[in-house]
């Protein structure tokens, strides 16, 4: 009579990013960390609850971008003449100054990588409970990973800073309500990244991939 084996998946490695050591990869407990053996650096944490606070870090960004994609952040006044600056009318402006290329980069890298950011870590996190969307999980994962390099909301913060600082000599600049969203918006970003552990995802999506096989 023919026995039913489980296919346990393959192993993979990877290297100590301080030391080189070639370890067989693997994933934390919930609540514990990886320790390489041989220069005792972390390799791999695994906080409680991770994903529900990816997916609570993704929907408070989704509800930040919008004030900060439409208020003002700067406003800039010279004598009787004054001008609000949002998100989404600096990119204009540079467009009708003929910086089509320069605009798009802005456009992509300020506002469309944000917002790709937060939905793809909230449908990784909330599609991951379910079997039926792994494959859509997976590529979503690796879109993300390609796609969160571009979200330099630091270094549209600091082109404000640098502008708030040089244009305070020609006129009067306000710091307006969407600056805040923005510095906002931008620690939240970061914070998701921070706690999103794919590990955990591609644990998930293999774990259910195996019982499956099992019950084949």
């Amino acid at each position: 009579m023919d026995q039913l084996r489980i296919k346990e998946p393959i192993p993979w490695q990877r290297a100590c990013h301080e030391c080189d050591l070639l370890l067989t990869g693997s994933v934390a407990p919930p609540g514990q960390k990886l320790v390489c053996p041989r220069c005792r650096c972390t390799l791999h944490r695994n906080s409680n609850h991770s994903v529900y606070y990816t997916i609570a870090l993704s929907l408070t960004g989704l509800l930040l971008f919008i004030p900060s994609a439409s208020l003002p952040l700067l406003k800039f006044s010279i004598f009787s003449f004054g001008a609000d600056n949002t998100l989404l009318n600096g990119v204009h402006s540079l467009y009708k100054a003929g910086f089509i290329w320069l605009a798009s980069l802005v456009l992509f890298c300020s506002v469309l990588a944000p917002l790709g950011k937060f939905l793809l870590l909230l449908f990784i996190c909330c599609g991951s409970a379910w079997r039926l969307l792994d494959r859509a999980v997976a590529f979503a994962v690796r879109w993300y990973q390609h796609i969160k390099e571009w979200g330099m909301l630091d270094v549209y913060m600091l082109g404000i800073l640098v502008a708030l600082i040089k244009l305070r000599d020609l006129g009067k600049m306000d710091v307006e309500p969407g600056l805040y969203c923005f510095g906002a918006m931008m620690l939240v970003a970061n914070l998701s990244s921070l706690s999103f552990d794919q590990n955990a995802i591609w644990q998930r999506i293999a774990l259910r991939r195996v019982l499956r096989e099992a019950a084949t």
